[in-house]
């Protein structure tokens, strides 16, 4: 009978962190973050609130730990996106990036959660922006390696605008969900590819 193998230290506060993260995400959902208390979270993973101080410093590192957890689960849509032609791939994004933005409700609510926050307090703002960036720097890594013919020139550009229209309609989604179809970025993305490859964009 194998016996199993007993974690590091490292490994054990790394399994806390995650606990604490998938809690905090729930209750906050439920919540929201402004009004939602370390002891709360504590009790919702199981754990202590001194187990919340030794992996984060106050709240809002949390609330940061959480956003990046749900922005690296949005940026792993284009890496599920498989082999196959540039349409086929981008086609597989698009639903991926529809079905997400249906069920991902209260993430998106904590994002603008702590938008409006990062804005009213200056002092987060300079991490909130930086983070912003990276995630579009990913985007137009992902469009360098990926893109079209020659025309296919400045991708930081075109990351912006798949940023907009993205964000754009995860917030018509939570505004009006009825009115949004859940396939609307699969049906602008063929356009959007047509006006990149013609240089139009």
């Amino acid at each position: 009978m194998a016996t199993r193998q007993r974690l590091t230290r490292e490994e054990k506060k790394a399994r806390t962190r995650e606990r604490l993260i998938e809690a905090a995400a729930r209750v906050f959902a439920e919540k929201g973050f402004a009004t939602t208390s370390l002891d709360e979270v504590a009790d919702a993973a199981g754990l202590t609130k001194g187990a919340v101080y030794s992996n984060f410093e106050n709240k809002e590192d949390l609330v940061r730990a959480v956003l990046q957890a749900q922005q690296d689960r949005l940026h792993s849509i284009a890496d599920s996106a498989g082999e196959g032609t540039r349409e086929e791939q981008a086609a597989v994004a698009a639903r991926l990036f529809g079905e997400t933005v249906a069920e991902e409700r209260e993430a998106f609510l904590l994002y603008l959660e702590f938008l409006a926050y990062a804005l009213r307090n200056p002092h987060l703002y300079p991490d909130f922006i930086t983070r912003h960036r990276e995630g579009r720097r990913d985007v137009a890594r992902m469009i360098k390696e990926h893109g079209g013919n020659d025309a296919w020139t400045d991708p930081e550009q075109k990351a912006l605008i798949f940023d907009v229209i993205g964000n754009g309609i995860a917030l018509e989604k939570l505004i009006d969900p009825d009115a949004m179809p859940d396939d609307l970025f699969a049906r602008i993305l063929p356009v959007l590819i047509e006006a990149f490859d013609a240089g139009k964009l």
